[in-house]
This record gives structure tokens, sequence and C-alpha cells, in this order.
């Protein structure tokens, strides 16, 4: 358990812009920390929202955190990340799934995909998600396998395929995806062949 005041290293400017280069020292553990303290409200009287996000942005940009753009991108997109504190924004969510899928976030890959693919927060784009659910799929996210192979079943932003859609799904139900396992029964017959 905490037993600090999070508060009580910020400058008294904290409400001021972060500086966008690494700056040596700054602890990202540290960082990340804070930012689950405010959210939760853990050794303080309240929670504190907007001071949680200033820390994961801070993380982000002081150490280049990875980790602390897609959680950004989390709480953005999805409330019950900061305990319902922090309202939708999609937008925010796309523009942080990005910044940690470009930073090698394997999670934010299929999320800024799923993006696209939406088009959630952005110009909805079946080339731009089939890009990055292959860039997830090939660092090992089992369900963009499964949404590689959905691209190729439908023919989105590629050639129906339905051959090539089954070595996807059977790529992803080998891993354990059961949306992987659906798509073999969906395309049974060609699977067979396959």
């Amino acid at each position: 358990e905490i037993e600090h005041e999070c508060n009580s290293i910020l400058p008294n400017d904290w409400k001021s812009s972060v500086d966008s280069t690494n700056v040596d020292g700054a602890d990202e553990e540290a960082l990340l920390l804070l930012a689950r303290c405010q959210l939760d409200g853990t050794g303080l009287d309240s929670p504190n929202p907007e001071l949680a996000l200033y820390y994961l942005q801070a993380a982000y940009h002081m150490t280049k955190s990875v980790k602390a753009a897609h959680t950004l991108a989390l709480i953005y997109e999805y409330p019950q990340q900061s305990n319902n504190l922090v309202p939708i924004d999609v937008y925010a969510a796309f523009e942080w799934f990005k910044a940690a899928a470009e930073g090698g976030c394997v999670p934010s890959m299929a999320e800024l995909a799923l993006c696209y693919e939406l088009g959630c927060g952005v110009t909805q784009s079946d080339e731009n998600a089939l890009d990055w659910y292959m860039k997830a799929a090939a660092a090992g996210c089992s369900s963009a396998h499964f949404s590689v192979g959905e691209h190729y079943e439908e023919g989105r932003s590629v050639r129906l395929d339905h051959e090539e859609a089954c070595i996807w799904y059977h790529r992803a139900a080998v891993m354990g995806e059961e949306d992987g396992v659906r798509g073999l029964r969906r395309l049974e017959e060609v699977a067979r062949r396959v």
C-alpha cells in the first residue's frame, strides 16, 4: 500500500506543458505508479484523474513510454480504465493507440487496426486496418490473425480468398483464439482442402 502523498513531487506549475524531449533521470515506472494512485485515489483524499493524465503524458514524453501511451489510449477508449472518471474521447484514444503502436506496443497495434476498421477516432480505412492487423499478427497477436482472416474472407482491401482466410483462421485457432475456430467452422469446406 502506498503511504505517501502523490502530489509532493509536483512543481507548482504542473499543468504547464510537458517537455517533449527525453529527460535524463525520469523514471517511467514511478510516473506510471503515480498515475495509478491518482486514478485509484490511493493515499489521497480522492482520485485526481486530471493529474493521472498528466503523469501518464509526462511518462510518455519524458521516457518515451509506450506503456504510458497505451494506458492513455485505454483510459480514453474504455471508461472503466479510469473508474469512470475520464470521459470517452475516441480521437484522443486513436492518437495514443497510434503513438503506442508506432513504438512497438502489440496490443496497441491491434487496437489501432480496430480504430481504422471501425472509423473510430479516424476516417475508416480497411487498408490501414489490414496493415496494422498484419503488423500485430507478425508480432504474435492471436486476435490479429483472426482479423486478417476476416479481411480475406470478406474481400476487404484484398482479393476475396477463402483459402487464405482459412490459413489465417488456423493460425489464430492454434494460438487459442476461439474466433479462429469459429472462422474455420464457417468455411468448413474450404478449410478441409487447405
